[in-house]
Formats: structure tokens, sequence, C-alpha cells
């Protein structure tokens, strides 16, 4: 029974939420998506190979996401980089690269850390559900400009595509063959961006730490581990919320 007025008090507040942020959005600018580039793009911009640029994917684990077999970049992302390799080539005056220094830093993950502020967290379980209730509030706002949805942006497949640089046929093959995240009204299917582009981060680092890259594995344990905060923190606002009910 406590469990059921639990439940009950928590999709209350979550439903009370969503209403009053659509009314909020539909009067809100949409805010600045990230402008994903190619390799051959980053190249001409940059004025650094191809090769060279494939190289610090792989050794310098610069920041990119793989659509399949294509690599997209968001410049932002990766100016520092750029910047370090054009002062100092592949020298590494502060061993940021050092084997024995990255071996050490994958051991520390493992250690207790400060607990991160996850309170949105709170209602991320049930949210993919409670949207289908909104579906028609949904449909109005995809067809028109690109909005945001209780903080997140949803789009549709076509504007998925584009966005990451690719086909709308390999939008849904990640969608059913790798689990990209996505929700579904009707027959439609729709990205949770934000969700998207964490997914496909994590995938990349993952392909590259299962080949053995010790760079990329760090970059896979960081993320593994804010992964065990965030579902600790959940497990405890969630505690903290059944106490006040």
């Amino acid at each position: 029974m406590d469990d059921f007025i639990f439940e009950h008090h928590l999709q209350r507040l979550l439903r009370d939420e969503l209403v009053q942020t659509l009314i909020e959005i539909k009067t809100r600018h949409s805010l600045t998506l990230k402008q994903y580039m190619t390799i051959s793009e980053v190249a001409d911009r940059t004025g650094i190979g191809v090769y060279t640029l494939r190289q610090l994917t792989y050794t310098r684990a610069m920041p990119h996401r793989k659509v399949r077999a294509r690599i997209i970049f968001d410049y932002n992302e990766i100016e520092e980089t750029i910047v370090m390799f054009r002062a100092n080539r592949w020298k590494d005056p502060e061993k940021e690269w050092d084997v024995k220094v990255v071996q050490e830093e994958i051991r520390n993950f493992e250690k207790s850390k400060g607990e991160p502020e996850m309170i949105e967290e709170i209602i991320r379980k049930i949210f993919k559900e409670e949207l289908a209730n909104f579906s028609d509030e949904i449909n109005q706002l995809t067809k028109g400009e690109r909005e945001r949805y209780y903080g997140r942006t949803i789009l549709t497949i076509k504007e998925a595509s584009k966005h990451f640089r690719t086909s709308p046929a390999t939008i849904y093959s990640l969608i059913k063959e790798d689990g990209m995240p996505h929700f579904k009204i009707q027959s439609r299917y729709y990205i949770v961006l934000e969700e998207a582009e964490a997914f496909l981060w994590r995938e990349t680092a993952k392909s590259y730490a299962d080949s053995g890259n010790i760079y990329w594995e760090r970059i896979l344990k960081r993320l593994d581990w804010e992964e065990k905060e965030r579902v600790l923190a959940y497990e405890k606002a969630l505690k903290r919320l059944e106490e006040r009910f």
C-alpha cells in the first residue's frame, strides 16, 4: 500500500511538471544544437590531414562519435586537442598520455568520490512511459521547429538523421539493432537527442576500449563510474522522497 501511495505521488508530481513544461516550451525559442562535421570538413577547416586526424582519434582519444562507419565531430569538443597537437605535435609534456598515468587513473575510478547532483534522475524512470500520455501535444510540437521537451530535445527520425550526418535508414538500424534510446508514439519513432548523443559517445568509447585502446578505456571507465554514481544518487533520491511521503 505504501509503495502504491509513493508511486501515485511520484507520478502526480511528474505529470504536473510535464504539463507545466508543455506550457513553457510553446513560447520558448529552440536552443542551439551541435553542428557535427565530417572528418573531411575538419581537415578543410584545420589544415590537418585526414590520416593525422584519424590518428588523433585513436592515440589521443580526440572526441568524436561513430555513426556506423562514419565519424562525426563537434568542433568545440575537439578544439583543445587540435590546439595541443599544433603546439606539441606528438610530444606529451604533461604526461597526459603516459601509459602508467592512464592505468593509475583507470584504477582510481573504482575509488569512492563525491555524489553528483542528479535530482532530475528522480523522474527519469517513468519519463518515457508518461510521454505516451501526451502524444497529441508531442506531435504538434515536433511538426514545427525543434523544441525542448522537459529539458531535452525531441527529434523525428528525419531530423535525427540530418543532425548526425547520416540517413534515416541508419538511424532506424541504430534503434532496432543497436538499441539507440528512443520512444514510439503510435507508429512514429522519436529520438531524445541528449540520450542518443550519450549513447553514441559511449558506444564509440566501447568500440575502441574493446580493441585494447587504453586511452579510450580511460574514457569508458569514467563513463561507467558516472553511471554508477547516477544510479546510487537516484536510489538515494527515491529513498528521501519515500521518507517524505
